[in-house]
């Protein structure tokens, strides 16, 4: 590996033509000019100077060695730009993680405003679940990560990760459109849902574990009369009229179907939705870009999520 500041000396003794010279001009003694112009050739492999008196001549060798110096020092050159510009925020590159609903209604439009107001930045979007976010940024496959509140989530006042929250993510009621309670622009978990039958993931995920916990808090087991993990699957079954859901809120913003309204609930659950760095890295501008987008979530409205179908 040929030493760059060797590269360098050699191009200052081309432009000063002797040693003395060369010396002065780099502030160093005639000695340590002498010195790493003979580890440059030996690193080089072939002798780069020839003595005439007092002057030295480069020999050919020299010369391709320093064609490709003019390019090694120009990109050099950029590489110091790059760095000062990613060092007042000008650009940056960074490569975010997040469960799925959290890249449709976070991610995904806050990258898309960033392409726009920050064109030197690189993002790049990979689905990355809550269990495995924390490993990933471990290992520097990811730059921040979007999660939730879980048993993954890092421990607050950890000195290896960084935490910013984003948003507290509430849980609406979605049911049928001629659902009793359908009317009502806000329901009461207890007083309102709890006889009703209820569509749900399987025992021991997260969206099951939630739901289920905030139910029992308020005096009452769901009684799940179907299982089901996709939230598309689920606004199906609600349109069908098999069941009602209390679906996080970034899972039902982006989807769209006939005969179902979406209703708020007092006493439903909540998670927090948190970016996480590792603790040394910087998380803007794109935290701020994922917090403009979660103010932006919609809320559930009074009339139902799609005008139902004409029969």
């Amino acid at each position: 590996m040929i030493d760059v500041r060797r590269l360098q000396l050699l191009r200052a003794l081309d432009q000063h033509h002797t040693v003395a010279a060369t010396a002065e001009a780099l502030k160093v003694t005639p000695s340590a000019i002498s010195q790493q112009l003979a580890a440059l050739s030996k690193e080089a492999g072939a002798a780069l100077v020839e003595r005439h008196g007092r002057r030295f001549v480069l020999t050919g060798a020299a010369r391709v060695l320093l064609d490709h110096a003019a390019v090694i020092f120009a990109e050099l050159e950029r590489a110091q730009a790059d760095l000062a510009a990613y060092a007042d925020g000008t650009i940056g590159a960074v490569r975010v993680g997040s469960f799925a609903t959290g890249i449709s209604d976070l991610v995904a439009p806050a990258v898309a405003g960033l392409r726009r107001s920050h064109p030197g930045w690189r993002f790049e979007v990979v689905q990355a679940e809550p269990e495995a976010s924390s490993e990933l940024l471990r290992t520097g496959d990811l730059d921040l990560a979007v999660t939730m509140s879980s048993v993954h989530m890092p421990p607050s006042g950890t000195e290896e990760f960084r935490l910013d929250p984003v948003m507290v993510e509430p849980f609406d009621a979605v049911l049928p459109y001629d659902h009793p309670m359908a009317s009502r622009t806000e329901l009461d978990l207890a007083e309102d849902l709890a006889g009703a039958e209820w569509i749900m993931s399987a025992r021991g995920t997260a969206w099951h574990d939630c739901v289920s916990a905030a139910c029992n808090q308020v005096g009452f087991q769901p009684r799940v009369a179907h299982t089901v993990d996709e939230f598309s699957a689920v606004f199906a079954m609600v349109t069908a009229g098999l069941g009602v859901a209390l679906m996080p809120r970034l899972a039902w913003t982006g989807l769209s179907a006939p005969h179902v309204v979406v209703r708020s609930v007092r006493n439903a659950p909540r998670r927090h939705i948190v970016a996480v760095t590792r603790a040394g890295a910087g998380p803007e501008p794109l935290l701020g870009a994922i917090r403009e987008a979660a103010a932006k979530v919609p809320v559930p409205s009074a009339g139902p999520l799609m005008v139902p179908a004409e029969h």
